[in-house]
């Protein structure tokens, strides 16, 4: 995620309903006052402040701030050339088409390919607008107990939940839609003319399907790459975040 786009995003939650933590420290004490309910939960203490900061508050600070980062992630690569132009998370041909590809090369015949990958990546950049109440609800469904685990957990752990608790319905609302961005935009057909003008076999007969489920995948790749860089990066310097946000209102 760029860092700009980010932290752009980050004074929606400054300028929201949200309680106005410390502003030198936003997403610490959010972060660290839900690591401190994770050790009185047993007691059944998760309903009292911490710190000055209420479960309650902590819990929806972190639900906002994973909204807030979905909104970036589909945002950027919802976009014209978000997938298409980012070298991190562009859709390769599928393996089969892509040795095909070697073989047209040195004719002069690449470019068909070419355009199948650009017509295959603007698929997925169509899709994304599809994930994001999917990715939304999960958030809003996710529990106090799932919340802790999360702030405890390693430094992607938000989005290894959202990948384990929604991928599957994900690629269920990301594949009608790519497919038919990809029937639109002659993708398909161009598939099954490459995959039978160089012989490629099996993959000929399902062409179609094969190339929309890469597709699906690849979308859903990239979307959870980005999902997870930005945890990181909230993760490893919280504070920086505020105080970025801060110099860039005030400076």
């Amino acid at each position: 995620m760029h860092r700009r786009t980010f932290l752009l995003a980050l004074s929606t939650l400054a300028a929201s309903g949200v309680p106005a933590y410390a502003e030198d420290n936003l997403f610490k004490r959010l972060f660290g006052s839900l690591k401190k309910q994770g050790k009185t939960a047993n007691s059944g203490n998760t309903s009292g402040a911490l710190s000055g900061l209420s479960i309650g508050d902590a819990d929806q600070g972190l639900r906002q701030a994973l909204n807030i980062g979905i909104d970036a992630v589909v945002t950027q690569l919802g976009a014209p050339g978000g997938f298409f132009d980012d070298g991190k998370i562009q859709i390769p041909l599928p393996k089969t088409l892509r040795k095909a590809r070697k073989l047209a090369k040195p004719i002069g015949m690449a470019g068909p390919f070419d355009g199948l990958k650009e017509s295959m990546n603007r698929g997925a950049e169509a899709a994304m607008p599809q994930g994001k109440a999917l990715l939304k609800n999960a958030v809003t469904s996710m529990s106090v107990e799932d919340a802790i685990g999360i702030v405890r957990g390693p430094n992607d752990s938000a989005t290894q939940y959202l990948r384990t608790s929604m991928e599957p319905s994900l690629a269920k609302a990301f594949t009608p839609v790519i497919r038919s961005t990809l029937d639109n935009s002659g993708a398909l057909s161009a598939s099954k003319t490459l995959a039978d003008k160089y012989s490629l076999g099996s993959y000929a007969d399902k062409a179609g399907d094969k190339l929309t489920k890469h597709v699906v995948k690849g979308a859903l790749n990239g979307s959870f790459f980005y999902l997870a860089e930005q945890e990181r990066a909230i993760r490893a310097n919280p504070g920086d975040f505020a105080n970025d946000l801060i110099r860039r209102v005030f400076g």
